[in-house]
C-alpha cells in the first residue's frame, strides 16, 4: 500500500493478519501446510505473535493512517473473540492458498438499512456452518452462482446468500450475526446485526466433526426451505443403507459389508474374499479414516485390526471391495494416482441433474483419493487425458461420460428432498472394456466447492468455476416451502 493510503476500521483485522504471517518464515508456512494435523502447534505460534502485536500496536503502528491503533490495541487485549477470529484468518492463509476475497471482521454492529443496501435481494438464503477455517472458500462460489443466476434470469439481485455460524443463531432461528460478501468493496464482512434476519431458506455446510448431530439439532430451529433436510440427509450419511438402496435400484456399487464393533471374524472373512479392500467408518465423510488393505500383504491383518478400532470409535465400520480399476497417470512424474470423481447434483424441480464437479486424486495408487489422506483436488478435464487401466492408457468417450452422468442422476434420485448433494463415483471397466461408473457414496453437505467446475456436454472442455445454477431457481418451488414465494 502507498504511504498515504488509509485503512478503514473494518480492514484493521486484515492488516493484523498479514503482520502475523510476516512473523512466520516461508519454511515454517510450508511445514504447517503439509502437517495439517498439527493445527494446535501453529495456533499456539500465532497466538504468541498476536500477543506481541497487541502489546505494541499503539506505538509501532501509529504511522499507518486511518486506524485508531490505541482502540484496536484495546480490542486485541480485551476481546477473546476478536483475537480468535484474527487467528482463524491467519491460520486459513497458512493452511491454504487464497480461494475467496479477504474477510473483514467489524467491531461495530450493522443497521438494517446498511444491510438492505448491501444485500438488495428479496430472499435471504443462509448457509449455516460451525467450522470457520476456510469456510469462506465454500461460501464464495455459492454467492457467485446465485448472482449469475439472478443476473441471467431477472437482470437484478433476488437472492441474498449469506452465512451464520451456529453460535450466531437465536432460539427462534434468526441470525444475529452474519458473514456476507460486500460487492462494492469486493470483501467479505462479518458483523453483528442491530435487527436479526429471519432466513427464507437454509443450507447446512462445514459443521465439523459432530456434523450429523449438529445438523439434526439446528434443523429444528428453522421453519423454512432447507436445502438438505435432516431425514434425507441421514440416509445419505449412512453408507451401508445407501449402498443397499442403490444396489436394489440396479446400480453398480462395490461389494461391501457393514461391520459391527468387535466383529473381527466378519472383517477377516471379508479380507480373505477379495484381493484388496477398503475400510472406513460407516458415517464418516470427505475421506476420513479411509484406508486400503491388500490380502496377503505383510501385517495386513494387524493393520486392519488397528484401523477398525479407530473406525469403531465412531460406530460401525464398512468394508468394501476396491473397485477403482481406472486411475490417473501423472504426465510429469509418471506416478499412478487413485482417482474418484466428485459430482455435484442439484434438483431442478423435476429431477436431480449433474451440474458440477471435480476430480479427487490420491498421493499414489496405494492411497485413497481424498485430501484428508494427502490427496488433491483438480478439475475433471485435467485428468481425463491421463486415464489408465492397469498399465494401459484408456480413453473416456462421449458414451462413457453419458453413462456416468445417467447413473449418477439415478443414484441421486434416491434422495427425495435433497436439493444439492455431492456424489463420489469411481471409474472401472465393464466386461466390454468400456469405462463404467461405480457409485461410491453421497454427501448431503458437500465440501470442496471452491474447486468445483460447472460441467458441459464435453467433459474435456475447460469449465467455469461454479457449483449450481439450478439450485437458486428451485428454492422457491421446494415442496417444504410453505411460507414464502420468491417474487418473479
Amino acid at each position: 500500500m502507498n504511504a498515504d493510503s488509509s485503512l478503514s476500521a473494518d480492514e484493521a483485522g486484515v492488516f493484523i493478519k498479514y503482520l502475523l504471517l510476516a512473523g512466520l518464515d516461508s519454511a515454517e508456512i510450508r511445514y504447517w501446510r503439509i502437517h495439517r494435523h498439527t493445527d494446535a502447534g501453529i495456533v499456539s505460534r500465532l497466538q504468541a505473535l498476536l500477543s506481541d502485536i497487541a502489546m505494541t500496536a499503539a506505538t509501532r503502528l501509529e504511522a499507518v493512517p486511518g486506524i485508531d491503533w490505541e482502540s484496536l490495541g484495546r480490542s486485541l487485549a480485551t476481546s477473546a473473540y476478536y483475537r480468535r477470529r484474527i487467528i482463524d484468518l491467519a491460520l486459513e492463509a497458512v493452511l491454504s492458498e487464497p480461494l475467496a476475497p479477504e474477510l473483514c471482521v467489524k467491531s461495530a454492529s450493522t443497521s438494517s438499512d446498511e444491510i438492505s443496501a448491501a444485500l438488495p435481494g428479496t430472499w435471504h438464503h443462509a448457509v449455516i456452518f460451525a467450522s470457520s477455517i476456510c469456510f469462506s472458500h465454500e461460501l464464495y462460489p455459492l454467492i457467485v452462482d446465485a448472482c449469475v443466476h439472478d443476473s441471467e434470469r431477472f437482470g437484478n439481485p433476488r437472492i441474498n446468500v449469506l452465512a451464520a455460524h451456529s453460535d450466531w443463531l437465536s432460539e427462534q432461528g434468526q441470525l444475529t450475526r452474519i458473514l456476507y460478501l460486500d460487492f462494492s468493496s469486493g470483501r467479505f464482512i462479518e458483523t453483528d446485526l442491530d435487527v436479526p434476519i429471519k432466513p427464507d431458506s437454509v443450507q447446512f455446510l462445514c459443521l465439523g466433526r459432530e456434523e450429523r448431530e449438529m445438523h439434526a439439532a439446528m434443523s429444528q430451529s428453522f421453519a423454512c426451505v432447507q436445502v438438505n433436510p435432516v431425514p434425507v440427509s441421514q440416509l445419505a450419511d449412512n453408507k451401508a443403507a445407501t449402498l443397499a438402496a442403490w444396489s436394489a435400484l440396479g446400480l453398480d456399487v462395490p461389494a461391501g459389508q457393514e461391520i459391527a464393533p468387535g466383529d473381527w471374524a466378519a472383517a477377516y472373512c471379508f479380507l480373505d474374499r477379495y484381493t484388496e479392500i477398503v475400510a472406513k467408518p460407516n458415517q464418516a465423510t470427505e475421506g476420513e479414516l479411509v484406508a486400503f488393505f491388500r490380502r496377503g500383504q505383510a501385517h495386513a491383518w494387524r493393520e486392519l485390526a488397528r484401523h477398525l478400532e479407530c473406525c469403531w470409535a465412531q460406530g460401525s465400520a464398512i468394508v468394501q471391495q476396491r473397485r477403482d480399476g481406472v486411475c490417473f497417470r501423472n504426465p510429469v512424474s509418471g506416478v499412478k494416482q487413485s482417482l474418484a470423481l466428485r459430482l455435484n447434483l442439484a434438483f431442478d424441480g423435476e429431477r436431480h441433474r449433474v451440474e458440477s464437479g471435480y476430480a479427487q486424486l490420491g498421493r499414489d495408487e496405494r492411497h485413497p483419493a481424498a485430501c484428508g489422506r494427502g490427496g488433491q483436488l483438480v478439475a475433471i478435464d485435467e485428468v481425463l487425458s491421463g486415464l489408465t487401466s492397469g498399465d494401459k492408457p484408456i480413453r473416456l468417450d462421449a458414451a462413457d461420460w453419458n453413462r456416468i452422468c445417467e447413473q449418477a442422476e439415478r443414484a441421486a434420485g434416491l434422495f427425495d428432498g435433497l436439493l444439492l448433494m455431492g456424489l463420489d463415483v469411481l471409474l472401472d471397466r465393464n466386461p466390454h472394456g468400456n469405462i463404467s461408473p461405480v457409485i461410491l457414496e453421497a454427501n448431503p453437505r458437500p465440501a470442496g466447492l471452491s474447486h468445483s467446475r460447472l460441467l458441459v456436454d464435453d467433459p474435456f472442455m475447460p469449465a467455469q468455476i461454479g457449483v449450481s445454477l439450478k439450485l437458486w431457481g428451485c428454492l422457491s418451488n421446494s415442496p417444504n416451502n410453505s411460507h414464502h414465494t420468491l417474487p418473479s
